[in-house]
C-alpha cells in the first residue's frame, strides 16, 4: 500500500478529494460510521456480503438503512467480534427481516445477543482457536485466550489481515503482522498498549472512538501507523486487491 506513514492530516483531507467520486470494488471492507456501536460490511464479491457486528440498539435506524442499501446482495453471514451491546444491538432485527446464512460469535456468559430460536442451527459459537472459511477466499481467525477468557478475531485471505482489537493480546497465540487494525468504541483507549501495537505492526488503524483521540493519535504516530478516526457521514473503505490494498474515504 502506498501511503505516507503517520500523516493524519493527509488522510483526513483526502475526504474532500474523493467525496464526489463513485468507487466500486468486488472485494472491500466498509467501516460504517454509527452514532453508537460498531458495523462493518465486507463485500466478498459482486453478489455476496458478510456483516461484522450490528451496532447498538440506539443506531437501529442507521443500521437498517445500511443493510437495505445492499439491495439484492446475499448476506453470507454475520460475525460478532465480541458479545456486548455495541455489537449485538440489531442482530435479532437483521435475522428476522433479512435472509442470512449463518451467525458466528464468541461463546460468552453474557446474554446480550438475542438470536431467534429458529436460527439456532445456523449459529456457530467460537470457543477455541479456530479458522472458519466464509467464502472461497476469506476466512475468520478466532484466537481464544483461556487464561483471560477473552478472544480476538481477524478476517484474512492469507495475504491481507484485518484485526479487530478487543483488548490485551496473548502474543503466544497471535504473532502475525496485520495490515489493518480496527479499534471499536467499546474498547477503552488506554487498553491499547504500545507492546500490542508493536507486535501487531499495522499499517493502518481505523478508530471508532469518541473520546481520548489525542492519546491514541500520539501512540499510533509513534509507531508510524496511518490513522483514520470514523466520523459521522464519512465511511472508511478498504479495497482488497491481489498482493495489495487501498484505503479511501467516502462521504455519504
Amino acid at each position: 500500500m502506498k501511503v505516507l506513514k503517520g500523516r493524519v492530516l493527509l488522510i483526513l483531507l483526502s475526504i474532500c478529494l474523493i467525496s464526489n467520486i463513485t468507487v466500486t470494488a468486488d472485494e472491500e471492507i466498509v467501516f460504517e460510521p454509527l452514532s453508537s456501536g460498531n458495523l462493518a460490511i465486507m463485500h466478498l464479491n459482486e453478489d455476496e456480503v458478510f456483516i461484522i457486528n450490528t451496532g447498538s440498539l440506539k443506531s437501529r435506524s442507521e443500521v437498517l438503512e445500511y443493510i437495505k442499501a445492499l439491495e439484492d446482495k446475499h448476506i453470507k453471514g454475520i460475525l460478532i467480534t465480541r458479545v456486548n451491546h455495541e455489537n449485538c444491538g440489531n442482530l435479532s432485527m437483521i435475522l428476522k427481516h433479512f435472509s442470512v446464512d449463518n451467525v458466528y460469535l464468541p461463546k460468552s456468559e453474557e446474554k446480550v445477543c438475542t438470536i431467534p430460536e429458529d436460527f439456532s442451527n445456523q449459529t456457530y459459537l467460537l470457543e477455541r482457536n479456530e479458522r472458519i472459511a466464509i467464502s472461497s477466499k476469506y476466512y475468520i481467525d478466532h484466537v481464544y485466550d483461556t487464561e483471560k477468557e477473552s478472544s480476538h478475531v481477524a478476517i484474512s485471505n492469507g495475504d491481507f489481515i484485518c484485526f479487530w482489537y478487543e483488548g490485551a493480546i496473548n502474543h503466544d497465540l497471535w504473532n502475525k503482522h496485520t495490515q489493518v487494525i480496527f479499534l471499536p468504541d467499546n474498547v477503552k483507549a488506554e487498553q491499547l498498549s504500545e507492546e500490542d501495537l508493536v507486535k501487531l505492526d499495522p499499517e493502518v488503524a481505523i478508530i471508532n472512538q469518541h473520546n481520548k483521540l489525542e492519546s491514541l493519535i500520539e501512540l499510533f504516530q509513534k509507531q508510524w501507523v496511518d490513522i483514520y478516526a470514523l466520523r459521522r457521514g464519512v465511511s472508511a473503505h478498504i479495497t482488497i486487491m491481489q498482493d495489495d490494498y487501498e484505503l479511501y474515504l467516502k462521504r455519504e
